[in-house]
């Protein structure tokens, strides 16, 4: 067998350059692979990685999370705004709740209350986006936590049953050409079984080869099969037993792939084959393409006359970051093997250093610093728990989720464990992982056949959908109010129609919606509506879902007492209802847009003063113009203040009684007297729009209705409103619960002291944060994250405290 020097690899990205490579280019490529390439993988895939703050809660705690959305493509956070839907669901994949947050820039954040509606036992949360659902492969975040009460005894016992798979590289083994199998020894769990040793047979009886399989079940070996042979492997279950398997057939024609690291950096690439295939081969060159969402770089690859054997040695560096597919081609760009292989060297890897700032009686503050300046702003989020946790068992980290997850089909148990501590050891391992995981989760009837369609946008808001129960006057609108902070708008209905839609609206559960009918004299009356909120969530069942494995990790013992409270209750006192009858007054609505210490009250001084509204605008800084009966515009206010975007001064914006106006003819002869109170600011007060200015003014209740041209006291009785449901869920500040003791075992393994969802280092490379320390000597700092350009980082420190 000889090998030839290595050949050089191509780059190939989803913008085509059209480029011929080699004279012996295989045509395919650029008829076939790239268009099928360009289809399925240009819309950007997305992945999402909850950082959860704990893995074990009690009921009375709260699940927190921070979120991160991450473009594969670009290697960074997916920028657009986007609804992130986070549900959760039991041992069996029913949905117990979901609920709504939104993420901004690619980072989100929330919680979900561990109530009583979560008994003890397993259960998954999820989290997803509108975009994913355009997709086959799903990447929605899936992880597993528990739920524990009292005590639990955990049988360690295993199953004696096990279930072993023999996985030929590439797919296949070829008769007469020496290739590698990978092993797979799982127990009834689906989780791998350690330190299984089987012995390789031919049909003889005689040993070949024996392998043993790791801390995963998995291992491999080589084997040089002859036709028509068959060929066994023997190996002993849990209790001695000896179990005899039979490996697959290899076939009498084909090409075998085999990929090793031989060195620092570099990887070989060998492909064999048979007289009998070389035979028929023809002259038409294979192709080895390296791929992965969309990113595509492809080599060509010919057999040298007479040989059977090519060999190809290849940087990393010219790989992708993080996994490859490599799947061989033939001429017509069938695929015909397939295997992944993971890239380490071009991943960015971020390092953190933390240290104790400063110590008080009861509160610690703590360093977290990189190692040199920061490029761009680095976006974390940090879990504090007693060193002693047994309450932060994740088996994915941000880099197995963005990096391994997203390429492998079926469970990967303990994910997490490949980009930790990573050593000679953990790269055997994780390509082991890779060899025995066969092809991608892309196929590759989908690539050519199947590209996604974009039925589902950057979804960001909520819809509200209306009818109306009674006949629209031609001189009426639909006004609508949406909340606090928020500008009422003028609904403009289509001509005849009896309903209508607002699209894409920012609002939270428990938000008060009111729609009132203005007529054109703007005054106020209560339409009849149909309101529903569609904010694009749907429930499900978790079909497929992470072996269950928390549960067999540790025992605890929350006390011997049946009776132990390991979160206390809410202590709050119910007083005595005392019913007080006498008339009701009707409510009077305070203007959203002002907060009341900042109106104005006019008072019987304010009258005599300025007699005019005009006059009290004037006296405010305005310019004020009044010319009766010239022409539509009689009166003309401008701001004084100097604009450096216009020469023409600017107009401010008027409203009366939070009712917007497009000219100012309402405040001919408006008098002061009628109004309750006002806000006037020059400078707009950070509106959009009002950089002349705003003038607000709130009329007095129980001002004629017919007045004309008149706002008046919003009243309860000229408004519908609605009660969003199914808005997003608020997001609250950070709690440490009310523990029963925190000196126990039981908060020592399960309690939480802090959590950081929100931390950023500038370009001055370190930030840091106070909290409570509990009096904890030692505490434990799990960290995720995400910089600008794309550095990931996941690590845990540990951190002496020593309050005492």
């Amino acid at each position: 067998m000889k090998f030839r020097p290595s050949s050089t690899l191509f780059l190939f990205f989803v913008a085509f350059t059209g480029i011929t490579f080699l004279n012996a280019q295989n045509l395919s490529i650029d008829k076939k692979i790239k268009p099928a390439f360009k289809e399925y993988f240009g819309m950007p895939r997305a992945s999402v990685f909850l950082h959860l703050n704990k893995s074990v809660f009690v009921q009375g705690e709260h699940l927190w999370f921070k979120g991160y959305l991450y473009n594969r493509l670009k290697n960074n956070l997916l920028k657009e705004p986007l609804n992130l839907y986070v549900g959760i669901y039991d041992s069996v994949g029913r949905q117990v709740k979901k609920e709504l947050f939104l993420s901004r820039d690619g980072l989100s954040q929330g919680q979900v209350m561990i109530d009583s509606t979560f008994g003890k036992g397993t259960y998954y949360i999820k989290a997803s986006t509108s975009w994913i659902r355009n997709f086959r492969e799903d990447d929605s975040f899936i992880s597993q936590f528990e739920v524990i009460k009292g005590s639990k005894t955990i049988d360690k016992n295993q199953s004696d049953k096990i279930d072993v798979q023999f996985l030929p590289e590439g797919g296949h083994l070829v008769s007469g050409v020496q290739g590698t199998v990978g092993v797979k020894v799982l127990n009834t769990n689906g989780n791998g079984v350690k330190g299984v040793v089987g012995v390789v047979r031919n049909e003889r009886g005689d040993s070949i080869t024996s392998f043993k399989t790791n801390d995963f079940g998995h291992s491999k070996f080589d084997l040089l099969p002859v036709q028509g042979s068959l060929y066994s492997a023997t190996l002993d279950d849990y209790n001695g037993i000896q179990h005899k398997f039979l490996l697959p057939n290899s076939k009498s024609k084909g090409v075998i792939m085999s990929i090793k690291r031989i060195g620092a950096g570099r990887i070989q690439v060998l492909l064999g084959t048979n007289p009998e295939t070389r035979a028929t081969m023809g002259n038409g060159p294979y192709t080895l393409i390296f791929h992965r969402d969309g990113l595509l770089k492809h080599m060509n690859v010919e057999f040298p006359e007479g040989e059977n054997y090519v060999s190809h040695i290849l940087d990393a560096n010219s790989l992708h970051p993080g996994t490859n597919i490599v799947t061989l081609l033939d001429f017509e760009g069938n695929p015909l093997l397939e295997r992944l292989v993971f890239n380490r060297q071009s991943i960015k890897k971020g390092e953190l250093t933390t240290s104790l700032e400063s110590l008080s009686l009861d509160s610690v503050s703590v360093n977290i610093s990189l190692p040199g300046k920061s490029r761009g702003l680095q976006y974390l989020s940090a879990s504090i728990l007693p060193a002693d946790t047994k309450a932060y068992g994740h088996q994915n980290n941000i880099f197995s989720t963005f990096l391994l997850n997203p390429y492998l089909k079926g469970h990967v148990e303990d994910p997490r464990y490949y980009f930790t501590n990573v050593s000679e050891k953990t790269e055997r391992d994780l390509d082991l992982l890779l060899l025995t995981q066969g092809w991608s989760r892309f196929s590759w009837k989908n690539i050519f056949e199947n590209p996604p369609v974009d039925r589902y946008g950057f979804e960001t808001g909520v819809d509200i959908l209306a009818t109306l129960n009674f006949e629209l006057r031609k001189n009426e609108n639909i006004m609508f109010y949406p909340g606090e902070g928020m500008l009422p708008q003028i609904i403009k209905m289509k001509e005849d129609s009896g309903s209508f839609t607002l699209s894409n609206f920012l609002l939270n559960r428990g938000d008060n919606l009111k729609f009132t009918i203005i007529d054109a004299n703007g005054r106020f009356s209560r339409p009849n509506l149909y309101v529903r909120i569609d904010d694009g969530s749907t429930s499900d069942l978790l079909h497929e879902r992470p072996l269950e494995y928390l549960s067999t990790i540790f025992e605890y013992q929350l006390s011997d007492s049946n009776n132990f409270n390991f979160v206390l209750p809410d202590n709050t006192i119910a007083l005595n209802e005392v019913t007080v009858e006498g008339q009701r007054e009707e409510e009077i609505y305070v203007s959203p847009f002002v907060s009341e210490g900042r109106l104005i009250k006019v008072t019987q001084k304010t009258e005599g003063n300025y007699p005019r509204l005009l006059d009290l605008i004037r006296s405010s800084g305005f310019n004020v113009w009044e010319a009766p009966n010239t022409g539509y515009d009689r009166i003309r206010i401008t701001s004084k203040r100097p604009s450096a975007l216009s020469l023409i001064p600017l107009s401010p914006r008027l409203y009366v009684d939070d009712i917007p106006y497009s000219d100012f003819n309402i405040l001919m002869d408006f008098p002061t007297g009628r109004l309750e109170s006002y806000f006037i600011d020059r400078s707009g007060n950070g509106e959009q729009g009002a950089a002349g200015g705003v003038i607000r003014v709130y009329t007095k209740k129980g001002v004629d209705k017919d007045a004309p041209g008149l706002g008046r006291k919003y009243v309860s009785s000229d408004f519908f409103e609605h009660t969003v449901k199914n808005g997003f869920s608020p997001v609250k500040e950070f709690y440490v619960p009310k523990y029963a003791s925190l000196n126990n075992t039981s908060f020592h393994n399960f309690g939480t002291i802090d959590w950081q969802p929100n931390l950023e280092i500038d370009k001055n490379g370190s930030t840091s944060f106070t909290f409570n320390h509990l009096n904890i000597e030692r505490i434990k700092i799990f960290i995720e994250g995400i910089g600008e350009g794309g550095i990931l980082y996941s690590t845990v420190e540990e951190v002496e405290i020593n309050p005492n």
